[in-house]
């Protein structure tokens, strides 16, 4: 038995995927959450990132026609978005005192708080997992419903990966993309944005997912290499593939040249930003977009500390338009 990704249900606060592959931005995007989740719903005082989880997970089961069940295995890639929350509580109870720091902020600090959320909007009682960290979270997320879904732990896997530009991670970013430029670093486009897939056994019209793994190496490029090289030797994917970068900015030329010495790799579209866990899914989704066709598509994280990803598809996946 193999299992399918798909389809894709991209949501993001800069517009659809479209705009993103062309460059181009539309800010008002999602300015009418409130009315598109299901009602009623406990998520006044969930923060925006999670609000659009939710809604694209319940767009996604909507349009597949798939009830909530104990049968849908629940994975979630993300950042440390719960991170931030607990810096803004402790800012705001030292600077103004405990009183006057948001609820919110205290409630949305629990680590798999977007899991939490969307199990009890939704109403699934199966397995949930959360999955966190930069650019492999997603592919990790990814591999665990597939792995749950063949040995029949679950019949789908809903996987829901997000983009955020949170406080903390913007600051840690620049404070290392722009060491000597802490009073006035120069700005950094964050993608925000989540993306909402199903893993299935095989569904006409939807790619198979050959191969996903992630792996961690050394820091020295000759460590890199092999540890790529590693990757795309399981995959074992067929001359023609569209092989997609997917690395940091701060990064980007060394990871380029780690990468290419492993398989040709294809530059992604310069108006994706950083995205960090959604970024593999946004490139393959912006690739698709820009280069319709049949031939399969992978793409190579190069992360922080050595640590490679990789997920390989024997075709371009299908996107659930608005």
């Amino acid at each position: 038995m193999s299992v399918a990704l798909g389809p894709f249900r991209f949501l993001s606060f800069l517009g659809g995927i479209e705009e993103l592959a062309a460059g181009r931005e539309r800010p008002e995007a999602l300015k009418n959450m409130d009315a598109r989740l299901p009602q009623p719903n406990s998520l006044r005082r969930a923060g925006d990132d999670t609000q659009a989880a939710v809604l694209s997970a319940v767009e996604l089961l909507r349009h597949e026609g798939l009830p909530a069940s104990d049968r849908i295995g629940l994975y979630v890639g993300q950042q440390q978005i719960a991170l931030d929350f607990c810096s803004r509580f402790i800012q705001t109870s030292y600077r103004e005192g405990p009183r006057m720091a948001s609820p919110m902020y205290f409630a949305e600090s629990v680590a798999n708080n977007v899991a939490t959320h969307l199990s009890l909007t939704i109403g699934l009682k199966g397995l949930a997992q959360t999955f966190i960290g930069t650019r492999s979270a997603g592919i990790q997320a990814v591999i665990a419903a597939a792995e749950d879904v063949e040995s029949g732990l679950v019949d789908s896997g809903l996987v829901v990966v997000l983009g955020v530009a949170t406080t903390v991670t913007r600051d840690a970013y620049q404070a290392v993309f722009s060491p000597y430029q802490r009073q006035q670093p120069p700005e950094v486009k964050f993608l925000r944005g989540v993306c909402a897939m199903l893993v299935r056994r095989d569904a006409a019209g939807q790619p198979r997912i050959t191969f996903a793994g992630v792996r961690v190496g050394g820091p020295g490029a000759k460590a890199q290499v092999a540890t790529v090289a590693s990757l795309w030797a399981e995959a074992r994917m067929p001359e023609g593939t569209r092989v997609l970068d997917s690395t940091l900015c701060m990064s980007r030329a060394r990871s380029m040249a780690v990468l290419n010495q492993v398989v040709p790799t294809h530059p992604s579209p310069p108006g994706i930003a950083e995205c960090y866990a959604l970024d593999p899914f946004a490139r393959l989704l912006a690739d698709g977009v820009n280069h319709p066709g049949a031939l399969g598509r992978a793409v190579l994280c190069l992360g922080e500390e050595g640590t490679a990803g990789m997920l390989a598809l024997d075709g371009p996946p299908r996107l659930v338009a608005d």
